[in-house]
């Protein structure tokens, strides 16, 4: 039992003696086997979409600034929000339903 003892001791201060020293690094860096080279696979990467200006909604041009058109406009908006309006009040009321009894 007291060879192993002094075995172990020896040799831990031997390992820590490489590794105080540097050449342990060394050591393990000659003898490890490198990884195998990763394959990469064909390109996959979708082309980046240009960057697009949302349709228009709007009933008259983008480029025309009359009172006119700025009232045509405004009629419009109003009544997208009112739709908006109803399609929230809706949407409410959904979330508000009781379940249905089924009978199988």
């Amino acid at each position: 039992m007291f060879k192993f003892l002094i075995t172990v001791v020896v040799l831990a201060a031997l390992i820590g003696g490489l590794w105080w020293s540097g050449w342990l690094t060394k050591i393990i860096t000659m003898v490890s086997i490198p990884a195998p080279a990763l394959t990469q696979n064909a390109a996959t990467t979708t082309p980046v979409a240009k960057q697009q200006t949302p349709p228009n909604d709007l009933p008259t041009a983008p480029n025309d600034a009359s009172d006119g058109a700025l009232a045509q406009d405004s009629t419009a908006i109003d009544a997208e929000i009112k739709n908006l309006s109803t399609d929230s009040a809706n949407s409410s009321a959904s979330l508000s339903d009781k379940p249905v009894t089924q009978e199988y």
